[in-house]
């Protein structure tokens, strides 16, 4: 007796999905996984998918269905076949034209796909299409390119997050003789925020929150979430202006070195820090984006400051874009605390 070309398929898709199972409750049965580092985004336990399904599961052709899906702490979510990076918890409709089993993976710190399901949308009277590997690399971004603007620079517009700690000095920090007063210690940046302060640039663009850029062919606008910040870089070849005062954030202004906006910035005033230092209204900072892949952003600050530092020094990291998400209202001075001084000794 021969099988049917749709029965076959069918049958291949029990078996990718009694595989899948498989896989899955080999993974749980497996011993409990270790905390996740500190320098990581999102910080806590391991992502993982609460829920994945279709409502209906069997339709007819032309009909449509829900997928519904809820995950918790991922870095990110994406959904196949022809979809990409969703939202932790959504849902959708789908109008598949053949039956089509749709694959959830979550992703955690390092890009590394921790949990994955499956749902079939069966469409009746179809040829099933192919089934993925579930547990297979994430590579739905992969092959995209970079984007460009109508004048051919690369397009930085979007949600960008780094991991938490992730931007590091890569060159050593060498005080000037005589500046070791300006080395403060982690506990001034923190009192900054405790007080509602910006932290400064380039420190602020560490914070664990996200930023948004936006950008057209003479400005390019960097969005934080993090206290509410923004800055305004013009790249219409301007200089910076001759009577500046100032300022917690500083003046910036841009350039294009190939494919690599370079940004200076210099104005600020001297209670801002950048790392355990202080500084001085001599500070001047020149930062570097670059995307280097269609999802990833490229990113350096050189810091100098000749009153404090001996040489100039660089520290670097990388950004994840997020097309999912969008800045989110952050309220400092609302019942804003100090709560270091609960803690104090009487």
């Amino acid at each position: 007796m021969r099988i049917s070309k749709h029965l076959a398929r069918a049958i291949a898709i029990s078996a990718a999905l009694a595989a899948f199972a498989f896989v899955v409750q080999a993974q749980q049965a497996q011993p409990a996984q270790q905390p996740l580092p500190r320098d990581g985004f999102p910080v806590g336990p391991a992502a993982h998918i609460d829920s994945f399904t279709t409502t209906p599961g069997a339709i007819q052709p032309g009909q449509s269905a829900t997928l519904e899906w809820s995950a918790v702490n991922a870095d990110r979510v994406t959904l196949d076949p022809g979809v990409g990076i969703v939202a932790v918890r959504d849902s959708m409709m789908v109008t598949p034209r053949v039956t089509t089993t749709y694959t959830l993976r979550v992703l955690g710190p390092g890009g590394k796909i921790v949990d994955a399901r499956l749902v079939t949308v069966v469409v009746a009277g179809t040829i099933p299409a192919a089934v993925e590997t579930a547990l297979a690399a994430d590579d739905s971004l992969a092959n995209r390119p970079v984007p460009r603007m109508p004048d051919g620079h690369p397009d930085l517009n979007g949600i960008y997050i780094a991991p938490y700690h992730s931007i590091h000095a890569i060159d050593e920090i060498t005080l000037k003789p005589g500046a070791e007063k300006y080395h403060v210690g982690p506990e001034y940046t923190f009192s900054l925020g405790e007080h509602c302060l910006p932290r400064g640039v380039p420190d602020v663009i560490g914070e664990p929150y996200p930023i948004q850029i936006v950008q057209n062919s003479f400005e390019v606008v960097i969005l934080y979430e993090a206290g509410e910040y923004f800055r305004v870089i013009p790249t219409d070849g301007r200089a910076h202006p001759k009577d500046l005062d100032p300022t917690w954030m500083g003046n910036s202004v841009g350039h294009w070195e190939g494919d690599t906006l370079v940004v200076d910035a210099i104005g600020f005033n001297d209670k801002v820090s950048v790392g355990e230092y202080r500084h001085t209204t001599a500070y001047h900072v020149v930062e570097r984006f670059e995307r280097t892949a269609y999802d990833t952003l490229k990113y350096s600050a050189t810091i100098d400051d000749p009153n404090v530092f001996a040489a100039p020094w660089t520290e670097a990291g990388t950004f994840t874009l997020h097309p999912e998400w969008y800045l989110q209202e952050y309220i400092c001075d609302e019942n804003n605390k100090d709560y270091e001084k609960l803690f104090q000794m009487k």
